[in-house]
């Protein structure tokens, strides 16, 4: 068995609360019985792209497990590269592979610098095409980037969601190695389907928006920063990719109930 962990939306923001949230759910992974054997983080890392922002994340993110992020809408690319990665702040796209028994995740820099909406560009998609050329005929494969490809009934996201997925559909319905795509974006678990394959969207770990269902007017933002951080587990086995949403209490384990 392969375990994977998805974070998604640290949004750290030189503030106390969300740095806590993170160490809380990193603590929470470090002392499992079984440790995820990869963690991932889908983007918007950072609230508002500073390098200050990225120095919280690289401490609260730092782990004995491999641990991959990719940008969001909130992110700078430059700042994120230098300090995340210790390379030269320069903007060009941040896609990544990562490959290990027999599971290969790709991860897809869906941002575009300077605006909320999400975009797939040329350099990425040869990306993506290339990554899946070289990967074996049997890997299992998960596709990531922070912009859901599909509207999820989210009056604050659907307009900012992935605006050019129709060749990402063909690529993903096409390779019957890919399991699922994994996103972020919406601050709120859910499944869905997106060309044919499972779309899984991992909750934020600073806070929840509600679907359109909670919008009481236009404009209104149903965030919530009262529910504890979640993350999703993504289990790959000879059976098949299992998915589990896990919240994790801030006050820690308890294992009787209150009385």
């Amino acid at each position: 068995m392969v375990l994977l962990a998805q974070l998604s939306d640290t949004h750290f923001n030189m503030g106390a609360r969300n740095v806590e949230r993170v160490e809380r759910v990193m603590a929470y992974l470090a002392e499992l019985p079984q440790r995820p054997d990869l963690i991932i983080v889908t983007g918007d890392i950072a609230d508002e792209g500073e390098v200050e922002e990225y120095q919280q994340a690289r401490l609260a993110l730092a782990s004995e497990v491999p641990v991959l992020v990719l940008p969001g809408n909130h992110d700078d690319r430059g700042n994120m590269r230098q300090v995340l990665f210790g390379q030269d702040p320069n903007y060009e796209p941040i896609n990544a592979v990562h490959r290990g028994d027999g599971v290969t995740v790709v991860l897809l820099d869906s941002s575009i610098p300077g605006k909320p909406e999400g975009h797939l560009d040329e350099v990425t998609y040869a990306f993506l095409e290339d990554a899946l050329a070289q990967t074996a005929a049997d890997d299992v494969v998960l596709v990531a980037m922070h912009h859901p490809p599909v509207a999820v009934q989210s009056t604050v996201v659907d307009p900012i969601r992935l605006t050019n997925p129709e060749r990402l559909a063909e690529i993903v319905a096409g390779d019957a190695r890919i399991a699922a795509v994994l996103t972020g974006h919406v601050h709120a678990g859910l499944m869905t389907s997106f060309a044919g394959k499972p779309l899984i969207v991992a909750p934020s770990v600073s806070s929840t928006i509600g679907c359109e269902w909670e919008t009481a007017a236009p404009g209104h933002v149903p965030i919530d920063f009262a529910p504890d951080p979640s993350l999703v587990f993504h289990s790959i086995t000879e059976a098949g990719l299992l998915s589990m949403f896990r919240p994790v209490a801030m006050g820690g384990w308890l294992s009787e109930p209150a009385e």
